[in-house]
């Protein structure tokens, strides 16, 4: 099998959590192989063959009663050589074609026994590489879509639900549906309105930046937000340092905090002065000093 979808969309995730709920049943033998740049077929082989067992003269396999699952993530990630061919897929296509490889040391033959190969990749892009037909030929592909706003609403409601409800004053826990819906709607336009170009190659955002604004959210003790204004200008403090920080000019910066201002008054019904918020008493949240410490 084959699942791609954009960064973000949770292919990954999805795949080790199901490989890892049957090898607790004790039905397959997963083996994880993350490919990067500097992978090469030597170490993928090495991967493989470390996990195995030797069954006959010219076979090798898992354990008894067991599967072979081979999941390989960012497989289209290797550096392509001089000649178009990306070396660790074209030993995966070999193993695919005809489940084995070759002995590197005096090149017999080995059969690998009751396997199978799971690939994960985002669409080309950057430093991914398009991968051989005659590779692809070989899986059943899945696409895996973006979650829609209301999904992605569900899903980190919940979790800053969950976290307010530790001890934090209503006037904070009434911001939740507000927070959220802000940091989607900030992580949907900016893929609109900044894309990326040439010029600005990491203007590239994913479902991932939505979940460090929560992540970053949760990091609060509720001492340290008595009330809404405090969280309101947490929630400015981490989307500036999530998107605004990756934009590179004046034009991108203005944009983003004209964006912020109409998010704050349209969404958390506040109006705070912008020059105060943004220049003059610029925001500052981190946990580099303990004031409950003692001296």
């Amino acid at each position: 099998m084959f699942f791609t979808g954009n960064s973000g969309v949770g292919k990954s995730v999805m795949i080790a959590n199901t490989l890892g709920i049957m090898k607790d049943q004790g039905k397959i033998l997963p083996i994880f192989i993350n490919m990067s740049a500097q992978t090469t077929s030597g170490r993928t082989q090495q991967s493989i063959e470390e996990k195995l067992e030797k069954k006959g003269r010219t076979s090798i396999g898992p354990p008894v009663n067991k599967k072979l699952a081979v999941f390989v993530d960012d497989i289209n990630m290797p550096t392509v050589e001089t000649y178009g061919a990306q070396p660790p897929i074209e030993l995966l296509r070999l193993f695919v074609d005809k489940k084995g490889m070759y002995e590197r040391t005096d090149w017999t033959w080995k059969n690998v026994l009751d396997s199978t190969v799971i690939a994960c990749a985002a669409p080309p892009s950057g430093g991914r590489a398009n991968i051989t037909p005659r590779f692809t030929r070989q899986f059943n592909m899945f696409c895996l879509p973006e979650a829609s706003p209301g999904t992605l609403t569900t899903i980190f409601a919940s979790i800053l639900k969950g976290f307010l409800a530790t001890g934090f004053s209503d006037s904070v826990k009434n911001k939740q549906e507000a927070t959220i819906k802000s940091t989607i709607e900030i992580y949907t336009r900016i893929q609109v309105e900044l894309r990326a170009t040439p010029a600005k190659f990491h203007y590239s955002f994913n479902l991932r930046d939505v979940s460090k604004v929560v992540q970053g959210l949760c990091m609060v003790k509720p001492q340290v937000v008595p009330n809404d204004e405090v969280f309101f200008k947490l929630w400015v403090n981490e989307s500036l340092r999530v998107f605004y920080d990756r934009l590179i000019n004046e034009d991108d910066r203005k944009w983003f905090i004209d964006l912020c201002m109409e998010l704050l008054q349209g969404n958390f019904r506040a109006s705070p002065d912008k020059e105060e918020l943004f220049v003059t008493n610029k925001i500052m949240f981190g946990d580099l000093l303990r004031l409950d410490a003692p001296v």
